[in-house]
């Protein structure tokens, strides 16, 4: 990756503060600015043109992204919004995705999180440097919010002491909104209902790493990896773990031999647990636990069931070209290729399946190779890591349970200091 900055940019307030804070703050370094117009309204396309202009005006590389199924769903647009933001800094060979998010989102989204029943995870809220998350698009990215210390007025400030102009998105003043309604019924700014939701929320933070850090120590102990995507757990130190402790190694384990993109419900890490510690097999969120503690993809998850609920994963590739099957999988095809489960199909012959419990087998990856040259097929098992292939679940445990830092060139307090000097000087 190289040293270049990507910045999703609305032409909002926020977006275009940060947009200026950075252009000034890091003047050297290659600056993306990338546009998402979700096509929800007749106008998008002209303002997602006018922001590639002014973008390009202050030096930075443009790049409009297009949602092609737009929904008027505020999480399916956030989720599409992410996807497509991590789709453009892959491509274009960026590690760093900065985003506009000010001290008043934060709030916001604490305020909505609170009414919800979850408990004091739910109060961990966005922090300065996460983890992209959208799985597994956003396998390599972080993102950086380095206005999240900083008011909304006072972006807006910065940029009259600009004289730059921005646009106000109309969904902003939507009043179906509920952050919308949060903002008309805001807390006073600096009063103490806020502080004290700001004090849990940084409690909440600080005890959610200390926990993932003990799941990470659990998981190092008590987990070991197979060649084939599965993982073994032992039973007993599983047992003997703390069971916060416990309960978030079991789910970063799931995620990482399922390859979903959906977090597992805490039920359902729970089930899987005491399936664990009861010797039981359990089928749980797109895994299969054996009696014998081994967790493995499970094969309906990846072949299809006959209800049609579920379709048949499937990766097809040309010569040259790279793709993601399964979530779990990163594939470079040499020459054309076809990725699948190989549900009842025999192995190829030069391969010993004695190590892969039989409820596993059908999930296992078969990847079906063309050879031209003698015009035949090669057919193989992915096992391990290969020019060809590469396992992806150690990568989402580290993401999952590891603290997300920034590249060690990025200075995050740089362009908010930035801010904060210019509009002292306004003062």
């Amino acid at each position: 990756m190289s040293e270049a900055l990507a910045l999703g940019f609305s032409g909002g307030g926020d977006s275009t503060a940060l947009l200026h804070a950075l252009r000034a703050a890091f003047p050297d370094l290659t600056l993306h600015a990338l546009i998402v117009d979700h096509q929800l309204r007749p106008e998008s396309a002209v303002e997602a043109a006018d922001s590639a202009d002014y973008a390009r005006s202050l030096g930075a590389e443009p790049h409009i992204l297009r949602w092609t199924a737009p929904r008027k769903n505020q999480a399916a647009a956030r989720l599409a919004r992410h996807r497509l933001l991590a789709g453009a800094c892959e491509g274009l060979g960026v590690n760093l995705l900065c985003l506009g998010h000010t001290l008043d989102d934060r709030i916001e989204t604490l305020r909505m999180r609170a009414k919800r029943e979850g408990g004091w995870r739910t109060l961990t809220g966005m922090t300065r440097f996460d983890a992209s998350p959208v799985w597994p698009e956003g396998r390599a990215l972080t993102v950086a919010r380095p206005c999240l210390d900083l008011r909304r007025a006072e972006l807006r400030d910065y940029l009259k002491g600009l004289d730059a102009r921005w646009i106000e998105d109309p969904s902003n003043e939507d009043a179906q909104s509920e952050r919308v309604q949060l903002r008309q019924k805001a807390y006073p700014p600096g009063g103490p209902a806020e502080h004290g939701l700001l004090s849990l929320s940084d409690q909440s933070v600080d005890a959610e790493r200390l926990l993932r850090s003990a799941a990470w120590r659990l998981v190092e102990r008590a987990v070991s990896w197979t060649p084939w995507g599965g993982a073994r757990l032992n039973a007993d130190m599983f047992s003997l773990a703390a069971k916060p402790m416990a309960l978030r190694a079991m789910e970063a384990v799931m995620l990482a031999v399922s390859g979903e993109a959906r977090t597992p419900t805490p039920d359902g890490v729970e089930a899987c647990l005491k399936a664990l510690e009861a010797r039981e097999a359990h089928t749980q969120s797109g895994v299969l636990l054996t009696t014998d503690g081994v967790m493995g993809r499970d094969p309906g998850a990846v072949l299809g069931r006959a209800d049609g609920g579920v379709e048949p994963v499937v990766l097809e590739l040309q010569a040259g070209e790279v793709g993601l099957f399964d979530g779990r999988f990163e594939v470079r095809a040499e020459t054309a290729c076809r990725v699948e489960a190989l549900g009842e199909r025999s192995p190829p012959e030069d391969v010993s399946l004695a190590d892969v419990p039989p409820a596993l087998r059908q999930s296992l990856t078969l990847i079906t190779t063309c050879n031209s040259a003698e015009g035949g097929e090669i057919v193989q098992l992915a096992f391990g890591d290969t020019d060809t292939w590469s396992l992806l679940c150690m990568i989402r445990l580290r993401r999952w349970l590891l603290p997300c830092d920034a590249p060690a060139w990025f200075d995050g307090d740089k362009s908010a200091l930035h801010i904060r000097a210019a509009l002292a000087k306004t003062v």
